[in-house]
């Protein structure tokens, strides 16, 4: 698909096809009575079969067997008659390995299946000419089972192997003394580098890389099942290849469209959505008003203990590192001044003063937060654990030793933090008071006047998300120089240097309440305490108001754009985006799943090398692409890129594209069934009982024979 195509379109939806079994055609007597040869492309993906005489194969069928678990091998079902492959109880099978075939017993059941759905009835054998295709370099050993299934089996009175890529090269040009071409084959487990010299394949140099279109499915699905993970089942490998197949196209500079994908327009421009199937009828308006009731009450339920448990895992968290801090300062209390300098460098504090700060903030918050927990008490008061001792603060320095004069400091230090937590916390008692007070008198005011109520809670609700808006907007402005509020902030820093720097004095910078104001007006990201104590409000107030209020769930609803419902259909819709270039770069770069190989362009350049300069340059003026995934748009033009920037400087080269790279290799090989070839290039029974069942005669469109052992002539 083109990529400009998506920005005309709408939603798009799985198409889910199902295959119809195939009928059985008549076996008329003009096919039976002048042996018609039978044309077999047996792909990897799909097997095509049909009479030479027909322009169109009359069997397209995937080459796979189903059986379902228990059954009996009789009960085995083939291509087309397999309504789903996705269901679990079935037991599928395919006969290749790769691209190989190495289950016969399978590959007798596909034949059975073709023969039987030709209509053929004669008595104990096929008494038609096969042009079959088979792999690139078979071993001598597949193809020597697969003419032993031909001839023992169905007594076929002869057999011309080919290679689907040099057959569909076959189709489109004529193969001559004089053809030179590289073949990129796009199989469906495989893709082929394949040199084609003086008219035959060059297979010392012929490349196979382990990437095909059975990668590029399971890649998407595996994309869009980490992406969508509430849809994984939903997102099937059927349907993956179906996105592969109608939506994905190849980069012509891949990491330039990944970077266009990054912008917001071009994504919203070219963005492709799949709409799942889901079932619209669960809705809210379905439900008794009884029912909505019962759901409000689990809701509001649930936002309180999810409320709780949140509330539970901070203090946690905070008790942890609480105690940690604690741990550091009471260092200090133990004269432990090295052991505390070393403890404190590992924390991102540079002096005992900032650490308490840190720790008031701490046990401010704690308190706060365990007020608000139902069952939890307060902590104990440490200050009631041990009589604290101060009996040098008031004690002049003249009157100390040196170290005593430490001592004094440390103590005035000690002092000033213990007064501090005893000061938290008396505002904290007295604040908890104030808040269960106006918590008692807003209840009896909702039960004597509930609009005068719910307008006060809405009122409050309304003031906190004002200061809320305000902060996120200070902390956008501090982010940009030239604001307001980034030159406020400057200005009180600047104040702040210029007044330490007249008069050298000892730092309490941090004891007094006002110092905390001017600490959060330069670091606004620190004051995380407020913030945290309006949004706990802010929880509180939304509680009563769902719990309370019934239009109030709906004007949150209609805030968040969501018209008062949950969009279902949008939750079951798909965005393919940067994955509609990612699965197809991987025949390019097979590492980004981990394959170490080299892809399409390296392989290519590789293979060319192989060759001497004029020899490049002849296979360079025909290099032809087909098979299945040479149908993804701007595949040409992609491989045209990568050729201009391996070839040497004012070089030339073509690339071509198969007319039809999916049926080229049957239309190649019908072809070939009604030529002169046929006779020269077809095994016959008495071939293969006196050569070997191994053995191939070569043409145009055939692999390279290599006797096995070799011959000592």
């Amino acid at each position: 698909m083109d990529r400009s195509e998506s920005r005309t379109r709408g939603i798009f939806a799985f198409k889910d096809d199902k295959t119809l079994p195939d009928p059985v055609f008549e076996y008329t007597n003009d096919i039976a009575n002048n042996s018609v040869p039978l044309v077999i492309d047996n792909g990897v993906y799909k097997c095509r079969a049909g009479w030479a005489s027909l322009e169109q194969p009359q069997l397209v069928f995937k080459n796979i067997t189903a059986k379902q678990k228990g059954k009996k091998e009789l009960d085995v079902q083939v291509g087309n008659e397999i309504n789903n492959v996705e269901v679990v109880k079935w037991i599928l099978r395919t006969q290749f390995d790769r691209n190989l075939v190495t289950l016969y017993d399978v590959q007798e059941q596909i034949y059975d299946y073709i023969f039987a759905h030709l209509g053929i009835n004669s008595e104990g054998c096929v008494n038609h000419p096969i042009v079959m295709t088979e792999a690139l370099c078979n071993p001598g050993y597949c193809r020597q089972q697969m003419s032993e299934l031909l001839f023992e089996c169905y007594h076929v009175p002869s057999v011309a192997y080919g290679v689907d890529s040099l057959f569909s090269l076959y189709n489109n040009q004529n193969i001559t003394d004089q053809t030179h071409s590289l073949i990129l084959g796009c199989g469906y487990q495989t893709t082929s580098l394949i040199p084609v010299v003086g008219g035959r394949v060059y297979s010392a140099h012929c490349r196979r890389i382990n990437m095909g279109g059975a990668q590029l499915d399971a890649f998407m699905q595996r994309l869009l099942q980490l992406k969508y993970p509430g849809h994984m089942a939903a997102i099937t490998l059927s349907r993956a290849e179906e996105l592969v197949r109608d939506h994905c196209y190849m980069a012509e500079d891949y990491i330039k469209d990944l970077e266009a994908w990054t912008d917001n327009d071009y994504y919203e421009n070219n963005v492709t959505k799949i709409q799942l199937p889901y079932n619209a009828t669960m809705s809210g308006s379905q439900l008794t008003a009884d029912q909505l009731k019962e759901r409000r009450e689990q809701q509001i339920r649930r936002l309180k203990e999810s409320n709780a448990k949140r509330r539970l895992e901070k203090v946690q968290i905070e008790e942890e590192k609480l105690m940690e801090l604690i741990s550091v300062q009471e260092l200090l209390e133990d004269e432990d001044d090295e052991a505390f300098n070393r403890a404190l460098s590992s924390l991102p504090f540079e002096t005992a003063e900032e650490l308490q700060v840190e720790i008031t903030k701490l046990t401010m918050s704690i308190q706060r937060m365990k007020a608000k927990i139902k069952g939890v008490n307060l902590p104990f008061d440490e200050e009631t654990k041990k009589p604290a001792v101060y009996d040098l603060i008031d004690i002049p320095d003249d009157q100390l030793t040196p170290d005593q004069i430490s001592i004094k400091k440390r103590q005035r230090m000690l002092k000033n933090a213990r007064e501090g937590r005893m000061k938290a916390q008396a505002i904290q008692r007295e604040k908890q008071q104030k808040e269960i007070e106006e918590e008692r008198k807003l209840e009896q005011r909702r039960l004597k006047d509930f609009d005068g109520w719910l307008h006060l809670i809405r009122e409050k609700r309304r003031k906190l998300m004002e200061i809320r808006n305000a902060k996120k907007q200070r902390k956008a402005d501090l982010a940009k120089r030239r604001t307001y509020a980034s030159q406020q902030r400057m200005k009180m820093i600047t104040q702040l240097v210029s007044g330490g720097s007249k008069k050298k004095k000892e730092d309490t910078f941090g004891q007094n309440d006002a110092d905390w104001e001017v600490y959060k007006e330069i670091h606004p990201e620190n004051a995380d305490s407020d913030s945290e104590a309006e949004e706990d409000k802010l929880e509180e107030l939304d509680t009563l108001l769902k719990e309370h209020d019934p239009e109030f769930q709906k004007e949150m609803d209609q805030t968040m754009g969501q018209a008062g419902e949950f969009d279902i259909a949008e939750y079951y819709r798909l965005h393919l985006a940067v994955e509609k270039i990612r699965v197809p770069e991987l025949l390019f770069q097979p590492s980004m799943i981990g394959i170490e190989q080299a892809g399409i362009a390296e392989t290519m350049d590789f293979v060319l090398k192989k060759f001497n300069a004029d020899m490049q340059n002849k296979l360079a003026q025909n290099v032809f692409i087909t098979g299945g995934n040479a149908m993804f748009s701007h595949f040409k033009e992609r491989l045209e890129r990568e050729l201009l920037a391996m070839r040497p400087f004012q070089s030339t080269f073509s690339v071509s594209l198969a007319k039809n790279p999916i049926l080229d290799a049957w239309y190649g090989a019908r072809k070939f069934a009604l030529s002169p070839l046929l006779m020269t290039g077809s095994i016959t029974k008495a071939d293969y009982e006196e050569k070997g069942s191994e053995y191939l005669k070569e043409h145009c469109a055939s692999n390279r024979y290599f006797q096995t052992p070799p011959s000592n002539k």
